[in-house]
Protein backbone atom coordinates (compact mmCIF):
# COMPACT_ATOMS: atom_id res chain seq x y z
CA UNK A 1 0.00 0.00 0.00
CA UNK A 2 1.00 3.43 -1.14
CA UNK A 3 2.54 5.41 2.24
CA UNK A 4 1.10 8.54 0.59
CA UNK A 5 -1.45 11.28 1.44
CA UNK A 6 -3.34 10.38 -1.76
CA UNK A 7 -3.67 6.72 -2.00
CA UNK A 8 -7.02 4.98 -2.70
CA UNK A 9 -7.81 4.43 1.40
CA UNK A 10 -7.09 7.92 2.10
CA UNK A 11 -9.40 9.73 -0.67
CA UNK A 12 -11.83 7.51 0.38
CA UNK A 13 -11.37 8.53 4.34
CA UNK A 14 -11.73 12.00 2.92
CA UNK A 15 -14.99 11.46 0.85
CA UNK A 16 -16.44 9.51 4.17
CA UNK A 17 -15.85 11.93 6.73
CA UNK A 18 -17.57 14.60 4.71
CA UNK A 19 -20.42 12.60 3.15
CA UNK A 20 -23.61 14.48 4.53
CA UNK A 21 -26.83 12.61 3.86
CA UNK A 22 -30.05 13.27 5.53
CA UNK A 23 -33.24 10.73 5.72
CA UNK A 24 -35.30 13.25 3.31
CA UNK A 25 -37.68 10.38 2.09
CA UNK A 26 -40.62 8.99 4.22
CA UNK A 27 -42.36 6.67 4.40
CA UNK A 28 -46.03 6.70 5.30
CA UNK A 29 -47.23 3.19 5.64
CA UNK A 30 -44.02 2.29 7.84
CA UNK A 31 -43.54 5.38 9.75
CA UNK A 32 -40.07 6.03 9.03
CA UNK A 33 -37.86 8.12 7.40
CA UNK A 34 -35.21 6.37 5.13
CA UNK A 35 -32.64 7.91 2.62
CA UNK A 36 -32.52 6.38 -0.93
CA UNK A 37 -29.90 4.97 -3.10
CA UNK A 38 -30.09 7.73 -5.21
CA UNK A 39 -29.79 9.80 -2.57
CA UNK A 40 -26.95 9.11 -1.20
CA UNK A 41 -24.82 8.56 -4.75
CA UNK A 42 -26.54 12.15 -5.29
CA UNK A 43 -24.55 13.76 -1.99
CA UNK A 44 -21.52 11.57 -3.01
CA UNK A 45 -20.61 13.11 -6.17
CA UNK A 46 -19.12 16.32 -5.84
CA UNK A 47 -16.93 14.61 -2.99
CA UNK A 48 -15.73 12.10 -5.33
CA UNK A 49 -15.32 15.26 -7.99
CA UNK A 50 -12.91 16.97 -5.30
CA UNK A 51 -10.75 13.74 -4.86
CA UNK A 52 -10.90 11.93 -8.18
CA UNK A 53 -12.53 8.89 -7.21
CA UNK A 54 -15.93 7.26 -8.79
CA UNK A 55 -18.24 4.70 -6.82
CA UNK A 56 -19.26 1.84 -9.73
CA UNK A 57 -22.24 0.07 -7.96
CA UNK A 58 -23.59 -3.24 -10.25
CA UNK A 59 -26.05 -6.28 -8.61
CA UNK A 60 -26.21 -9.95 -9.37
CA UNK A 61 -29.09 -12.02 -8.42
CA UNK A 62 -28.16 -15.38 -6.64
CA UNK A 63 -30.14 -18.55 -6.02
CA UNK A 64 -29.69 -20.37 -2.93
CA UNK A 65 -31.42 -23.09 -1.81
CA UNK A 66 -35.12 -22.10 -2.49
CA UNK A 67 -34.55 -17.84 -1.79
CA UNK A 68 -33.06 -15.49 -4.31
CA UNK A 69 -30.96 -12.58 -3.10
CA UNK A 70 -29.56 -9.76 -4.33
CA UNK A 71 -25.61 -9.34 -3.86
CA UNK A 72 -24.93 -5.41 -4.19
CA UNK A 73 -21.37 -4.67 -5.13
CA UNK A 74 -19.78 -1.19 -4.82
CA UNK A 75 -16.72 -0.23 -5.89
CA UNK A 76 -14.38 3.09 -4.96
CA UNK A 77 -11.94 3.32 -7.54
CA UNK A 78 -9.32 5.78 -7.74
CA UNK A 79 -8.98 7.52 -11.26
CA UNK A 80 -5.16 8.62 -10.70
CA UNK A 81 -4.22 5.26 -10.09
CA UNK A 82 -6.48 2.64 -10.86
CA UNK A 83 -6.36 1.37 -7.01
CA UNK A 84 -9.88 0.12 -6.04
CA UNK A 85 -11.67 -0.92 -2.70
CA UNK A 86 -14.47 -3.62 -2.90
CA UNK A 87 -17.90 -3.54 -0.81
CA UNK A 88 -20.39 -5.82 -1.07
CA UNK A 89 -23.73 -6.97 0.64
CA UNK A 90 -26.44 -9.13 0.42
CA UNK A 91 -30.28 -8.54 0.50
CA UNK A 92 -32.95 -11.38 0.71
CA UNK A 93 -35.89 -11.02 -1.68
CA UNK A 94 -39.43 -11.05 0.40
CA UNK A 95 -41.24 -14.23 -0.44
CA UNK A 96 -44.02 -11.45 -1.16
CA UNK A 97 -44.87 -7.87 -0.46
CA UNK A 98 -48.36 -6.15 0.00
CA UNK A 99 -49.00 -4.22 -2.86
CA UNK A 100 -45.88 -4.68 -5.12
CA UNK A 101 -44.97 -6.22 -8.06
CA UNK A 102 -42.07 -8.86 -7.97
CA UNK A 103 -40.20 -6.66 -10.33
CA UNK A 104 -40.52 -4.12 -6.79
CA UNK A 105 -39.61 -6.72 -4.73
CA UNK A 106 -35.98 -7.43 -6.75
CA UNK A 107 -35.78 -3.21 -7.06
CA UNK A 108 -36.41 -3.29 -2.81
CA UNK A 109 -34.06 -5.90 -2.25
CA UNK A 110 -31.99 -4.00 -4.44
CA UNK A 111 -31.85 -0.95 -2.53
CA UNK A 112 -31.35 -2.36 0.00
CA UNK A 113 -28.46 -4.22 -0.25
CA UNK A 114 -26.57 -1.13 -1.78
CA UNK A 115 -27.17 0.95 0.90
CA UNK A 116 -25.53 -1.48 3.08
Amino acid sequence: MSTTKNNVYFKLMKVQSKLKCEKSQYNKFGGYAYRSTSDILEAVKPLLSEVEAVIIVNDELKLIGDRYYVEATAMFLDCDTGDSIVSRAIAREAEGQKGMSEAQVTGSSSSYARKY
